[in-house]
């Protein structure tokens, strides 16, 4: 077998079994169906060169010449519909719009069929240094070369189409699929167009068409390999592909040929014709690769910027100085005003201003501006209703970046109003809108440049950019203050629930005694309970507003050396004045440093609230210690505990408690002072089986050196 055939059969079984592999990994995908069919078809045409080149008649080449146009003629529908419907999610919408072209596509080669029974092919004798036989191409086989080679614009076309729409992994996972079909319809351009030149069957063309069907194949054998996927869910836009890369390239190509073959006719030989054509076309191909390149065009893109195109600003600088001026505000007027002296500063335009909606979107409000008091007013135009509504509603439909000078719109020219011209050569006054259609939150105002310098496209560009940064800027500020009022409210509410709640307890005992004092006041043992009652609920109004001013005041702490072992005196006379059962172990616990008195108050806190959770007559037990970076106390109870959920989510939080007469306050105030020590708090609890409230504080230096030291 000779080198040539045997690339007519690898070239027809590749074709064949990508066909087959592709069609069992998509066997739902209609265009995984039509990949096979149209390689199926490429394997028959490769077969049947295979089987006409190596007749030794040449009467025979032309009988199976003649058959080879059978799949040939196939060729165009099921690829270029291979081509609306690869990687497409939106295929449907793409095969009814060109439902036309794909059946003229379908009809255009059988007609030419029908018409070229008489024969496609013909022989014609050629006497030139001897007797040679050429298998000459019929009109209507010359027709059906023209279909071809606008089959395969077609498909490159819509492949461009696809590949452009694919971003980042998905370009990567297309790409060599797409190298590869562009392969077998690039070269196929190539030699169809050598065929039509010479209007004759070639061969080397035929034997071409195989080389580049076995890369194709390759290309894409290794596509599935690497990715797993022939294809994924592109949805580019139904419109006509603008600026395309294909049709320019195949057009300069063709063109390109027909000079060629142009020149060697006037020259009076055809040497090199096709040599020099297929190196325009290499370098085409090879120009399309280098276009996809993300990497290479980027660096490219680089390269012409620093050396021949070098920016009016510097960028890197000018963002860094944007993120310093405009960071750190808290407020919008801050904010609007550092905006409004970046641009003036960076654009060297002394009137800047930044003026925002309001909320319910129906006034305006200035919030920055460069000018000086007196160019801010705008009364007047204020004061006319009808002028501010059109202003306002102009803004919050104002398109893009305007020229306020130059609009011919009424409307948009009603914003010079709110920016005054200062300096009579100060060049034209822009308008930039802050945020995106629909959700406009103001304009920005820029003019009375300096020397009145007008703004170039660069300017423009980085007053769009400037403005949607701002933009951004600003909404995070406004969801930041209605993000703290809305914590503010919850709080509140939070509040007001537990607040009166024990109010309205306090007042249904009071109202209970006043219902019954006019028939009891004579009674003694009746008045000593109500001074009791009265006693009771003026304690505990006191003890809620005590509460309420912890909150409020600012905690302030005066640490001092010291033993957390001394804190065993307030748990005695704590034990002692509430006759609480308590049991204490307390070993050395410092130095440390601590705020003795806020001490004894989270001290007192803990063991009331052991107190309280534990059932009658059970002991709390008291213990402290230390450890090698801290010294501690513990307050331990065998109460009804908590569980896991409550103690991350609840527990030193305000006003959320499990005992029926707390506040909630004692211990999110403890956990403040705790952490104004520099300390932890830790708590290991269990539903029913009790409570460990651990209080940790640093031990200070010394103290740590000494241990280390005794190690």
């Amino acid at each position: 077998m000779t080198p040539t055939n045997f690339i007519f059969l690898a070239a027809a079984l590749l074709a064949g079994m990508s066909a087959g592999a592709v069609l069992l990994r998509t066997r739902s995908s209609l265009s995984g169906k039509l990949f096979a069919v149209g390689m199926l078809l490429l394997a028959a045409e490769s077969t049947l060169n295979f089987i006409s080149f190596k007749q030794p008649l040449i009467a025979e080449r032309v009988h199976w010449q003649q058959l080879r146009f059978v799949p040939v003629s196939l060729l165009p529908v099921i690829w270029v519909a291979f081509s609306l419907t690869y990687s497409r999610g939106n295929s449907h919408g793409f095969l009814v719009r060109w439902r036309t072209a794909l059946t003229a596509l379908a009809l255009t080669p059988i007609v030419l069929q029908i018409l070229g029974r008489g024969g496609m092919l013909s022989l014609e004798v050629e006497a030139v240094g001897g007797v040679h036989w050429n298998i000459h191409l019929n009109w209507p086989a010359q027709g059906l070369q023209f279909v071809l080679i606008a089959a395969a614009v077609l498909v490159l076309m819509n492949l461009e189409q696809t590949f452009r729409v694919s971003v980042g992994t998905q370009r990567w996972r297309l790409k060599l699929v797409v190298v590869g079909i562009c392969t077998i319809f690039v070269v196929r351009i190539y030699t169809v167009s050598q065929v039509l030149l010479y209007r004759s069957v070639m061969e080397p063309m035929a034997l071409l068409n195989s080389v580049a069907l076995i890369i194709g194949c390759l290309l894409v054998a290794i596509s599935v390999l690497r990715t797993g996927e022939f294809s994924i869910d592109l949805y580019p836009s139904e419109t006509a592909l603008r600026r395309s890369v294909v049709v320019v390239a195949v057009g300069v190509y063709l063109v390109s040929v027909g000079l060629l073959a142009r020149l060697a006719g006037w020259v009076g030989g055809t040497v090199g014709v096709q040599l020099q054509a297929l190196l325009v076309l290499v370098a085409l191909v090879g120009l399309a690769l280098l276009l996809m390149s993300d990497k290479l065009r980027s660096r490219t893109r680089a390269w012409i910027d620093r050396n021949f195109n070098r920016p009016h600003y510097n960028y890197r600088t000018i963002w860094k100085s944007f993120a310093a001026a405009t960071a750190g505000h808290a407020s919008e007027p801050e904010a609007c005003a550092a905006l409004a002296k970046w641009i003036s500063q960076t654009l060297n335009a002394l009137s800047v201003s930044v003026w925002l909606l309001e909320e319910a979107d129906n006034d305006l409000r200035l919030a920055g501006t460069t000018l000086d008091p007196e160019q801010r007013t705008v009364g007047d135009v204020r004061n006319d209703r009808g002028r501010w509504v059109v202003i306002v509603q102009s803004i919050k439909h104002l398109p893009k970046l305007v020229n306020l000078d130059r609009a011919g719109d009424a409307p948009l020219s009603e914003l010079i109003h709110l920016h005054p011209r200062v300096f009579p050569i100060g060049g034209d006054r822009w308008a930039i809108p802050l945020g995106a259609p629909g959700s406009r939150l103001g304009v920005l105002l820029v003019g009375d440049r300096v020397n009145g310098v007008p703004f170039t496209s660069e300017d423009e560009e980085l007053l769009t950019t400037v403005a949607e940064q701002a933009a951004g800027l600003l909404q995070n500020i406004r969801l930041s203050r209605r993000l703290v009022e809305a914590r503010e409210m919850e709080a509140f509410q939070s509040m007001s629930t537990f607040f009166v709640h024990d109010l309205k307890n306090t007042a249904s005992s009071l109202s209970l005694m006043l219902q019954n004092l006019p028939r009891h006041f004579d009674n003694p043992a009746f008045r000593e309970d109500a001074l009791r009652s009265i006693r009771k609920s003026v304690e505990r109004i006191n003890h809620l507003i005590d509460s309420l001013s912890a909150l409020r005041r600012e905690l302030v702490v005066n640490p001092q050396p010291g033993d957390l072992a001394t804190l065993r005196q307030t748990a005695e006379q704590l034990a002692a004045d509430r006759s609480i059962p308590l049991r204490m172990d307390c070993q050395p616990a410092g130095p440390a440093n601590f705020d003795d008195d806020q001490l004894k108050r989270v001290l007192t806190n803990l063991i009331v609230n052991a107190h309280e959770a534990s059932p009658p007559g059970q002991p709390i037990t008291f213990t402290t210690g230390s450890d090698e970076s801290t010294a501690w106390f513990a307050v331990r109870d065998e109460g009804c505990g908590m569980g896991e959920e409550f103690i991350q989510r609840q527990l030193f939080r305000p006003f959320q408690t499990t005992k029926q007469a707390g506040t909630g306050i004692g211990l999110y105030h403890s956990k403040l002072i705790i952490d104004a020590h520099g300390g932890r708090m830790e708590v290991s609890s269990q539903p029913g089986a009790g409570s460990v409230f651990r209080v940790r504080l640093p031990l200070t230096r010394s103290a740590h050196e000494t241990s280390r030291t005794d190690h």
